[in-house]
């Protein structure tokens, strides 16, 4: 287990890895910012989930440390599992006592300063891409005890690129990631946990009806 002092050493690191990523498929990107994300504000962001290009853009286009939130199984993979246990957030949504620990991280690391991206859709499971899956809840019962601002995110093309179902289809075409204006939390309570899941996924289904006609 890497010292938490040198975690923020593993951004740069990070980033790399995904320029190289982009790099080897020869895939240009382009980023839309509908805000200017403040230098000190903590974000909640939340993106749709299509494709396996989706951490290795989030991870180039994000300007500033955090953390992912995802799937345990991704602790299988040799040195990388390691590393994702060590920087980010893992999740096992088979165990609710790994649901709870996870929050707790997930609280822990909003309160030292680190921004999160969660996949509110809990992964990749559209199989009819771009169709949204339901939102889980528990992101947004975070930002609203923490009364932390969350962004949604469209990323409108990269089920075209490299999809979960299509793996052996991969086809070249521009990465877009769109980062909506903060929605804020200050003020609401447990009780608007469910019109603020609905609103952020009504923001993030406009822009992909928008873009994809």
């Amino acid at each position: 287990m890497c010292r938490k002092a040198w975690h923020h050493y593993y951004y740069p690191v990070s980033r790399l890895w995904a320029w190289l990523w982009y790099a080897w498929a020869f895939l240009p990107v382009r980023t839309h910012w509908q805000f200017k994300p403040a230098k000190n504000q903590i974000y909640i962001f939340c993106p749709n989930h299509f494709s396996y290009f989706d951490v290795p853009l989030l991870t180039l286009t994000i300007p500033r440390y955090f953390a992912f939130v995802g799937l345990h199984d991704l602790l299988r993979i040799p040195l990388l599992g390691r590393l994702f246990q060590t920087i980010h957030i893992p999740i096992n949504r088979q165990s609710s006592r790994d649901r709870y620990r996870t929050y707790q991280d997930c609280k822990q690391a909003l309160q030292e300063g680190k921004s999160l991206v969660i996949f509110p859709e809990g992964g990749i499971w559209a199989d009819d891409s771009p169709t949204l899956m339901p939102f889980k809840e528990g992101v947004f019962r975070l930002a609203v005890e923490l009364q932390m601002p969350i962004v949604p995110v469209t990323i409108p093309y990269n089920w075209h690129i490299l999809s979960l179902f299509k793996i052996n289809q991969m086809q070249w075409r521009k990465s877009l990631v769109v980062f909506h204006t903060p929605i804020e939390t200050a003020g609401l309570t447990r009780a608007d946990v469910g019109k603020l899941k609905e609103q952020v996924f009504r923001v993030i289904d406009k822009e992909l009806r928008e873009r994809l006609g």
